[in-house]
Protein backbone atom coordinates (compact mmCIF):
# COMPACT_ATOMS: atom_id res chain seq x y z
CA UNK A 1 0.00 0.00 0.00
CA UNK A 2 1.51 3.21 -1.23
CA UNK A 3 1.44 5.51 2.31
CA UNK A 4 2.03 9.38 0.10
CA UNK A 5 -0.03 10.19 -2.49
CA UNK A 6 -2.80 7.48 -1.97
CA UNK A 7 -6.32 8.48 -0.99
CA UNK A 8 -6.45 5.80 1.15
CA UNK A 9 -3.83 7.52 3.48
CA UNK A 10 -6.26 10.35 3.69
CA UNK A 11 -9.34 7.83 4.67
CA UNK A 12 -7.48 6.79 7.26
CA UNK A 13 -6.53 10.27 8.57
CA UNK A 14 -10.10 11.73 8.14
CA UNK A 15 -11.81 8.63 9.66
CA UNK A 16 -9.46 9.14 12.40
CA UNK A 17 -11.84 8.79 15.51
CA UNK A 18 -9.59 9.30 18.49
CA UNK A 19 -8.04 12.51 19.75
CA UNK A 20 -4.61 12.74 22.04
CA UNK A 21 -5.42 15.62 23.96
CA UNK A 22 -4.87 16.59 27.47
CA UNK A 23 -5.20 19.45 30.23
CA UNK A 24 -5.13 20.51 33.69
CA UNK A 25 -8.05 23.38 33.64
CA UNK A 26 -10.92 23.61 36.50
CA UNK A 27 -14.37 24.42 35.18
CA UNK A 28 -17.13 25.09 37.05
CA UNK A 29 -15.54 22.91 40.00
CA UNK A 30 -17.94 19.95 39.42
CA UNK A 31 -15.24 18.42 36.57
CA UNK A 32 -11.84 19.51 34.90
CA UNK A 33 -10.82 18.74 31.99
CA UNK A 34 -8.12 16.51 33.40
CA UNK A 35 -10.89 13.98 34.88
CA UNK A 36 -13.04 14.51 31.62
CA UNK A 37 -10.18 13.10 29.13
CA UNK A 38 -9.50 10.54 32.06
CA UNK A 39 -12.51 8.89 32.09
CA UNK A 40 -12.35 9.41 27.68
CA UNK A 41 -9.46 6.72 27.99
CA UNK A 42 -11.65 4.67 30.20
CA UNK A 43 -14.69 4.98 27.57
CA UNK A 44 -12.74 2.37 25.05
CA UNK A 45 -14.21 -0.81 27.67
CA UNK A 46 -18.16 0.05 26.15
CA UNK A 47 -19.59 -0.80 23.70
CA UNK A 48 -22.14 0.78 20.58
CA UNK A 49 -23.33 1.38 17.56
CA UNK A 50 -23.55 4.75 15.50
CA UNK A 51 -23.91 6.93 12.40
CA UNK A 52 -20.82 8.96 11.59
CA UNK A 53 -20.22 11.79 9.34
CA UNK A 54 -16.68 12.80 8.54
CA UNK A 55 -16.64 16.53 6.45
CA UNK A 56 -13.41 17.75 4.82
CA UNK A 57 -13.98 21.58 3.98
CA UNK A 58 -10.99 22.37 2.53
CA UNK A 59 -9.55 22.78 -0.47
CA UNK A 60 -13.74 22.03 -1.22
CA UNK A 61 -16.64 20.51 1.42
CA UNK A 62 -16.40 16.79 1.04
CA UNK A 63 -18.43 14.51 3.37
CA UNK A 64 -18.59 10.64 3.76
CA UNK A 65 -21.06 9.01 6.29
CA UNK A 66 -20.32 5.37 8.23
CA UNK A 67 -21.51 2.84 10.12
CA UNK A 68 -18.92 2.55 12.92
CA UNK A 69 -18.92 0.02 15.78
CA UNK A 70 -17.50 -0.24 18.78
CA UNK A 71 -16.18 -2.67 21.46
CA UNK A 72 -13.44 -2.73 24.12
CA UNK A 73 -11.44 -0.17 21.93
CA UNK A 74 -12.19 -2.00 18.37
CA UNK A 75 -13.53 -0.33 15.61
CA UNK A 76 -15.43 -1.07 12.40
CA UNK A 77 -16.83 1.21 9.89
CA UNK A 78 -18.69 1.07 7.12
CA UNK A 79 -18.62 3.41 4.45
CA UNK A 80 -21.54 4.29 1.91
CA UNK A 81 -20.30 7.31 0.04
CA UNK A 82 -18.43 10.42 -0.33
CA UNK A 83 -14.16 9.99 -0.03
CA UNK A 84 -15.24 6.37 1.65
CA UNK A 85 -16.90 4.75 -1.08
CA UNK A 86 -17.43 1.49 -0.53
CA UNK A 87 -14.83 1.58 2.23
CA UNK A 88 -14.67 -0.87 4.99
CA UNK A 89 -12.15 -0.49 7.62
CA UNK A 90 -11.18 -2.78 10.62
CA UNK A 91 -9.25 -1.63 13.75
CA UNK A 92 -8.48 -3.71 16.08
CA UNK A 93 -5.82 -1.43 18.30
CA UNK A 94 -2.74 -2.58 16.77
CA UNK A 95 -3.61 -2.65 13.07
CA UNK A 96 -5.72 -1.15 10.81
CA UNK A 97 -7.16 -3.55 8.18
CA UNK A 98 -8.76 -1.85 4.85
CA UNK A 99 -11.18 -4.94 3.24
CA UNK A 100 -11.20 -5.96 -0.62
CA UNK A 101 -14.22 -8.19 -0.88
CA UNK A 102 -13.57 -8.39 -4.56
CA UNK A 103 -10.70 -9.91 -3.62
CA UNK A 104 -11.62 -11.20 -0.92
CA UNK A 105 -8.05 -9.61 0.71
CA UNK A 106 -7.08 -8.17 3.44
CA UNK A 107 -4.60 -5.27 3.62
CA UNK A 108 -3.36 -4.84 6.92
CA UNK A 109 -1.06 -1.77 7.85
CA UNK A 110 0.48 -1.55 11.44
CA UNK A 111 -0.08 1.64 13.57
CA UNK A 112 1.94 4.18 14.86
CA UNK A 113 1.32 3.85 18.81
CA UNK A 114 -0.91 7.01 19.58
CA UNK A 115 0.24 7.76 23.23
CA UNK A 116 -0.94 11.16 25.43
CA UNK A 117 2.01 13.29 26.03
CA UNK A 118 1.11 15.46 28.86
CA UNK A 119 3.96 17.63 29.69
CA UNK A 120 4.51 18.44 25.58
CA UNK A 121 0.49 19.05 25.32
CA UNK A 122 0.61 21.29 28.13
CA UNK A 123 3.36 23.12 26.74
CA UNK A 124 1.61 23.90 23.31
CA UNK A 125 -2.31 24.26 24.47
CA UNK A 126 -4.38 26.29 26.81
CA UNK A 127 -7.25 23.86 27.54
CA UNK A 128 -10.38 24.03 28.86
CA UNK A 129 -13.98 23.83 29.05
CA UNK A 130 -16.58 25.66 28.11
CA UNK A 131 -20.17 25.62 28.44
CA UNK A 132 -22.31 22.02 27.95
CA UNK A 133 -23.79 21.62 24.55
CA UNK A 134 -25.92 18.84 23.20
CA UNK A 135 -24.84 16.56 20.41
CA UNK A 136 -27.15 13.72 19.02
CA UNK A 137 -29.84 13.76 21.67
CA UNK A 138 -27.02 13.72 24.13
CA UNK A 139 -25.72 16.47 26.88
CA UNK A 140 -21.86 17.05 26.28
CA UNK A 141 -19.00 18.42 27.98
CA UNK A 142 -16.86 20.49 25.48
CA UNK A 143 -13.57 20.99 25.45
CA UNK A 144 -11.12 23.69 23.59
CA UNK A 145 -7.86 23.83 23.08
CA UNK A 146 -6.15 27.05 22.00
CA UNK A 147 -2.69 26.73 20.73
CA UNK A 148 0.22 28.65 22.18
CA UNK A 149 1.60 29.54 18.95
CA UNK A 150 -0.59 31.70 17.38
CA UNK A 151 -0.62 29.24 13.74
CA UNK A 152 -1.01 26.18 14.98
CA UNK A 153 -4.23 24.69 14.48
CA UNK A 154 -7.35 25.08 17.60
CA UNK A 155 -9.62 21.72 18.69
CA UNK A 156 -13.27 21.74 19.86
CA UNK A 157 -14.16 18.22 21.22
CA UNK A 158 -18.14 17.68 22.65
CA UNK A 159 -17.58 14.84 25.03
CA UNK A 160 -20.81 12.83 25.94
CA UNK A 161 -21.47 13.57 29.81
CA UNK A 162 -22.37 9.59 30.78
CA UNK A 163 -20.56 7.36 28.47
CA UNK A 164 -17.69 9.86 27.77
CA UNK A 165 -17.61 9.01 24.31
CA UNK A 166 -16.46 11.44 21.61
CA UNK A 167 -19.67 12.88 19.73
CA UNK A 168 -18.09 15.77 18.07
CA UNK A 169 -14.64 16.89 16.97
CA UNK A 170 -13.67 19.78 15.00
CA UNK A 171 -9.96 21.07 13.88
CA UNK A 172 -9.98 24.86 13.23
CA UNK A 173 -7.43 26.45 11.61
CA UNK A 174 -5.76 29.56 12.92
CA UNK A 175 -8.42 32.06 12.31
CA UNK A 176 -11.42 29.64 14.26
CA UNK A 177 -12.24 28.67 10.65
CA UNK A 178 -13.45 24.72 10.31
CA UNK A 179 -10.95 22.79 8.75
CA UNK A 180 -12.50 19.06 9.35
CA UNK A 181 -15.13 18.14 11.30
CA UNK A 182 -16.02 14.80 12.95
CA UNK A 183 -20.16 14.46 14.18
CA UNK A 184 -21.70 11.31 15.82
CA UNK A 185 -25.59 11.72 13.97
CA UNK A 186 -26.89 9.06 15.93
CA UNK A 187 -25.75 6.84 18.73
CA UNK A 188 -26.97 3.53 20.21
CA UNK A 189 -25.37 2.51 23.19
CA UNK A 190 -27.37 -0.40 24.31
CA UNK A 191 -26.80 -2.15 21.01
CA UNK A 192 -25.35 -5.89 20.90
CA UNK A 193 -22.10 -5.80 19.16
CA UNK A 194 -20.67 -9.12 17.98
CA UNK A 195 -17.11 -9.46 18.43
CA UNK A 196 -16.97 -11.34 14.58
CA UNK A 197 -17.41 -7.85 13.07
CA UNK A 198 -13.89 -7.05 14.34
CA UNK A 199 -12.32 -10.24 12.90
CA UNK A 200 -11.08 -10.52 9.17
CA UNK A 201 -13.70 -12.80 7.40
CA UNK A 202 -12.45 -16.42 7.08
CA UNK A 203 -10.61 -17.84 4.34
CA UNK A 204 -9.56 -14.17 3.46
CA UNK A 205 -5.76 -13.33 2.76
CA UNK A 206 -4.29 -11.14 4.82
CA UNK A 207 -1.50 -9.25 3.02
CA UNK A 208 0.76 -6.83 5.24
CA UNK A 209 1.40 -3.83 3.89
CA UNK A 210 4.98 -2.88 2.81
CA UNK A 211 5.05 -0.74 6.10
CA UNK A 212 7.22 -0.89 9.46
CA UNK A 213 6.47 1.50 12.24
CA UNK A 214 8.93 2.16 15.90
CA UNK A 215 12.00 2.53 14.08
CA UNK A 216 15.29 4.42 15.00
CA UNK A 217 16.49 6.77 12.46
CA UNK A 218 19.64 4.48 11.80
CA UNK A 219 17.33 1.33 11.13
CA UNK A 220 15.40 3.45 8.81
CA UNK A 221 18.62 4.46 6.67
CA UNK A 222 19.64 0.92 7.11
CA UNK A 223 16.01 -0.42 5.24
CA UNK A 224 16.34 2.06 2.23
CA UNK A 225 20.60 2.43 1.93
CA UNK A 226 20.59 6.68 1.94
CA UNK A 227 21.07 9.26 4.65
CA UNK A 228 17.78 10.35 6.35
CA UNK A 229 17.99 14.29 6.39
CA UNK A 230 15.89 15.59 8.83
CA UNK A 231 13.88 19.24 8.64
CA UNK A 232 15.45 22.30 10.20
CA UNK A 233 12.12 23.97 10.26
CA UNK A 234 9.02 22.67 11.53
CA UNK A 235 6.47 25.10 13.15
CA UNK A 236 6.88 25.75 16.57
CA UNK A 237 5.96 23.11 19.46
CA UNK A 238 6.24 20.10 17.00
CA UNK A 239 8.84 17.28 17.76
CA UNK A 240 10.01 14.05 16.01
CA UNK A 241 7.70 11.06 17.47
CA UNK A 242 7.79 8.25 15.22
CA UNK A 243 9.71 6.98 12.09
CA UNK A 244 8.55 4.03 9.51
CA UNK A 245 9.75 3.09 6.39
CA UNK A 246 7.39 2.00 3.64
CA UNK A 247 7.37 1.54 -0.24
CA UNK A 248 5.49 2.38 -3.40
CA UNK A 249 3.93 0.09 -5.62
CA UNK A 250 7.11 0.12 -8.08
CA UNK A 251 9.28 -0.87 -4.77
CA UNK A 252 11.06 2.20 -3.78
CA UNK A 253 11.74 2.77 -0.32
CA UNK A 254 10.25 5.92 1.66
CA UNK A 255 11.36 7.43 5.18
CA UNK A 256 8.37 8.52 7.04
CA UNK A 257 9.06 11.03 9.83
CA UNK A 258 6.19 11.83 11.77
CA UNK A 259 6.14 15.17 14.48
CA UNK A 260 3.40 15.68 16.77
CA UNK A 261 3.02 19.03 19.35
CA UNK A 262 0.76 16.68 21.30
CA UNK A 263 -2.54 16.48 19.59
CA UNK A 264 -2.06 17.74 15.98
CA UNK A 265 0.56 15.80 13.47
CA UNK A 266 2.78 16.91 10.55
CA UNK A 267 4.06 14.25 8.40
CA UNK A 268 6.93 14.27 6.41
CA UNK A 269 8.02 11.77 3.48
CA UNK A 270 11.22 11.38 2.08
CA UNK A 271 12.53 8.94 -0.91
CA UNK A 272 14.57 9.35 -3.58
CA UNK A 273 13.58 12.06 -6.46
CA UNK A 274 13.83 9.22 -9.06
CA UNK A 275 11.42 6.75 -8.32
CA UNK A 276 12.13 2.67 -9.51
CA UNK A 277 9.52 2.55 -11.85
CA UNK A 278 9.16 3.51 -15.36
CA UNK A 279 5.65 2.38 -16.43
CA UNK A 280 2.31 2.49 -15.15
CA UNK A 281 0.54 -0.99 -14.74
CA UNK A 282 2.45 -2.76 -11.69
CA UNK A 283 2.12 -5.96 -10.10
CA UNK A 284 0.69 -6.35 -6.48
CA UNK A 285 0.85 -9.46 -4.31
CA UNK A 286 -2.88 -9.26 -4.96
CA UNK A 287 -2.78 -8.71 -8.41
CA UNK A 288 -1.92 -6.31 -11.33
CA UNK A 289 -3.43 -2.71 -11.37
CA UNK A 290 -2.80 0.76 -13.09
CA UNK A 291 -1.55 3.38 -11.04
CA UNK A 292 -0.28 6.93 -11.70
CA UNK A 293 3.45 7.61 -11.92
CA UNK A 294 5.12 8.33 -8.26
CA UNK A 295 5.93 11.63 -9.63
CA UNK A 296 1.97 12.55 -9.89
CA UNK A 297 1.02 13.50 -6.61
CA UNK A 298 -2.07 15.09 -5.61
CA UNK A 299 -2.34 18.77 -4.88
CA UNK A 300 -4.13 20.05 -2.08
CA UNK A 301 -4.24 22.16 1.37
CA UNK A 302 -3.13 19.32 3.02
CA UNK A 303 -0.25 17.57 0.66
CA UNK A 304 2.34 19.83 -0.66
CA UNK A 305 5.26 17.78 -2.40
CA UNK A 306 8.65 18.74 -4.23
CA UNK A 307 11.94 17.97 -5.58
CA UNK A 308 14.57 18.62 -2.60
CA UNK A 309 18.21 17.94 -3.78
CA UNK A 310 18.19 14.34 -4.45
CA UNK A 311 15.16 13.62 -2.68
CA UNK A 312 11.15 13.96 -3.12
CA UNK A 313 9.81 15.26 -0.14
CA UNK A 314 6.02 15.41 0.75
CA UNK A 315 4.74 16.88 3.58
CA UNK A 316 0.57 16.03 5.05
CA UNK A 317 -0.69 17.97 7.59
CA UNK A 318 -2.79 21.05 8.24
CA UNK A 319 -0.35 23.77 8.21
CA UNK A 320 -0.83 26.46 5.45
CA UNK A 321 0.87 25.70 2.02
CA UNK A 322 3.47 28.18 2.74
CA UNK A 323 4.80 26.47 6.21
CA UNK A 324 4.46 22.92 4.81
CA UNK A 325 6.92 24.53 1.24
CA UNK A 326 9.13 25.59 4.09
CA UNK A 327 9.43 21.89 5.68
CA UNK A 328 9.98 20.76 2.59
CA UNK A 329 12.76 23.18 1.81
CA UNK A 330 14.48 22.74 5.02
CA UNK A 331 15.51 19.21 4.38
CA UNK A 332 19.07 19.84 3.57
Amino acid sequence: MTIWGDRRMRHLVLVSLLLSICGLAVADGKISVFEVLSRMVVARSIAYTATVETIRLKPQTISATALLYFKGGKKRLVYGGGFGASLVILDDGKSVYRLHPQWRLAVRMPIFPQRLNFELLRRNYEIKLLEPEEVAGRDCYVIFAQPKHPDNPKRKVWVDKVHFVVLRDELLDSDGTPIRIFVVRSINFNAEVDDDLFSVPPGWRVANAPYRPNLSLEEAERIVGFKVKLPKFVPEGYQLAGVGVTYCSHGTPIVHLQYSDGFNTISVFERPSQCQGLFGRFRFRWGWRRQQPCDWIPQDDFVHSQIVGNLRVIVIGHPSQAIMQRIAESVQ
